[in-house]
């Protein structure tokens, strides 16, 4: 399906700034317009005086993916609850396809088990091989004794990570080892 402003190979997924606690009108708003969105959303057990509450929150607080043709910004632009665009050096930041597939799949599968960490938790490079989380690259980081996998998103200065048994994730040995597809086991 095209969707108006051009063909689908013309689109690229862009991240823009949205007002606190407006994520999902601005994804709702979107929408109506015919833009394609993307708003993962975790679920976060909440506790009240009286009770106890498993809500969904959206991952990435004050950020909505936006899937558009250079010609259908000012759609954007124009969306109550807008704020900016999320560039480097001047230009909008394009997330691949295979992050947004990647966050979509494990948000998916583990919606109370994942959290965001700072971009700059640097880790070991490899892939998932088993498991419901086959094939998908990322690193693997120690966060407070727990160890997670984690996929950094493009043009954001966070990353989602979930937490994954290790003898599911495998290190890529070097940069050479990786080019020829040779993985051993972590050894974290």
């Amino acid at each position: 399906m095209t969707m108006p402003g051009g063909n689908s190979s013309d689109r690229k997924w862009n991240v823009i700034y949205v007002r606190a606690r407006h994520e999902k009108t601005v994804r709702g708003n979107l929408t109506k317009s015919g833009i394609e969105t993307f708003l993962p959303m975790r679920k976060e057990l909440h506790q009240w005086s009286d009770r106890k509450k498993w809500v969904e929150v959206p991952l990435f607080s004050s950020y909505v993916f936006v899937n558009i043709a250079m010609n259908e910004r000012n759609l954007v632009y124009l969306t109550d609850g807008f704020i900016r665009f999320v560039s480097s050096n001047g230009k909008p930041s394009v997330v691949p396809q295979w992050q947004i597939d990647s966050v979509r799949k494990i948000v998916e599968l583990f919606p109370d088990r994942l959290d965001t960490v700072d971009n700059d938790c640097v880790g070991m490079e490899g892939h998932i091989v088993s498991g419901p989380l086959a094939g998908l690259k990322g690193e693997i980081v120690q966060v407070m004794n727990e160890k997670y996998f984690v996929i950094r998103i493009e043009g954001l200065e966070k990353a989602l990570a979930v937490k994954v048994p290790v003898s599911e994730f495998r290190v890529a040995m070097s940069n050479r080892a990786a080019d020829n597809s040779e993985f051993s086991a972590a050894s974290i």
